[in-house]
């Protein structure tokens, strides 16, 4: 039997570890997109910037529309990042739950393994304890 609770007790160790390298793949998503959006936001201002120094001096009607463009394009591509994130971030709660729960089993069967060590060691106490009461009677019942 106490195999029995070694192997399920690896078996949720690997588990375990499993739920962890997907919880840091997903992790590294959330980082990945969490930089692309200050990317995005870096560019934005540096535009910005432009923009209302562009509007200071003589230019013409097509920068305007071309600044005007990117400032949009940035905007929306800003939306479309800000929903990965969102879908990344309930992904890393679900993993991470998952993760959890991972644990949970793990130390739940290397208790088991644990319960298992002590009952086996009680009994071979108590099967010790027990040869050596007979031993005894018998010593005394040979006087």
């Amino acid at each position: 039997m106490n195999n029995t609770w070694k192997i399920l007790a690896n078996r949720a160790k690997t588990a375990t570890e499993e739920a962890q390298s997907v919880v840091v793949t997903a992790r590294a998503r959330v980082a990945q997109l969490q930089g692309s959006l200050d990317h995005i936001e870096t560019l934005r201002v540096d535009y910005i910037t432009r923009y209302h120094a562009t509007q200071k001096e003589m230019h013409m009607i097509a920068d305007n529309l071309a600044y005007r463009q990117f400032l949009e394009h940035l905007g929306s591509l800003t939306e479309r990042v800000t929903a990965q994130m969102e879908t990344a971030q309930a992904e890393l709660e679900r993993v991470k739950a998952l993760w959890s729960e991972a644990y949970k089993q793990q130390l739940k069967m290397e208790a088991m393994v644990e319960r298992d060590a002590t009952n086996k060691k009680n009994a071979a106490i108590k099967l010790e304890q027990k040869q050596t009461d007979q031993a005894g009677i018998t010593q005394f019942n040979l006087r």
